[in-house]
């Protein structure tokens, strides 16, 4: 049988008796605020900043008042907090949306199309260049690492994406260029 800790052992500091109400009231509280948000990451973000709360103003309880009903009463004040925060950014988003909507489908030809633009310019580049230039950018390896795997020296690796990248800059510019007029 689990020992029963009152609001005042809290309130004095009991890690024992908090850590006994914790997991007496966890999974009640979340499936509790789960109902009523209806997300389970949102469930478990307020269940853990109720438990944070009840722990860091421990000296706020109230003795007089049973500790479930302090914890729903801090557990529905944080959950409506954190709704009206979701509904500012979602009607934050939304604002950014419409004015970013416009522009999305230009956006996405227009990176497919330097995507395609890339991959044109880099094929015909150098074997060795094409590989250097994927090792640094598509697998994050520092120029070292490139020259200790292909045995060459860093100072070759660094020749070749200084190399590759000017190319690009230019053949970019000018894609660029033709995408802006279109």
């Amino acid at each position: 049988m689990c020992q029963r800790y009152t609001v005042a052992d809290i309130k004095e500091g009991n890690q024992k008796a908090f850590s006994s109400v914790y997991e007496e009231y966890k999974d009640k509280l979340y499936f509790l605020l789960l109902g009523r948000t209806k997300s389970a990451y949102l469930a478990q973000e307020v269940v853990q900043k109720t438990f944070v709360k009840v722990w860091t103003h421990r000296d706020t309880l109230n003795p007089d008042i049973n500790i479930d009903v302090q914890i729903f009463r801090i557990a529905r004040s944080l959950m409506i907090d954190e709704l009206r925060k979701l509904a500012v950014e979602k009607k934050r988003m939304g604002v950014v949306a419409t004015t970013e909507s416009d522009d999305s489908v230009n956006n996405q030809y227009q990176a497919r199309e330097t995507r395609i633009a890339i991959e044109k310019i880099l094929s015909a580049m150098p074997e060795q260049g094409q590989l250097v230039f994927r090792l640094s950018r598509e697998e994050g390896k520092t120029y070292n690492e490139i020259a200790q795997q292909l045995s060459i020296s860093p100072k070759t690796v660094e020749y070749h994406i200084s190399r590759i990248l000017s190319v690009l800059r230019k053949a970019l510019l000018l894609v660029l260029l033709m995408l802006t007029n279109y």
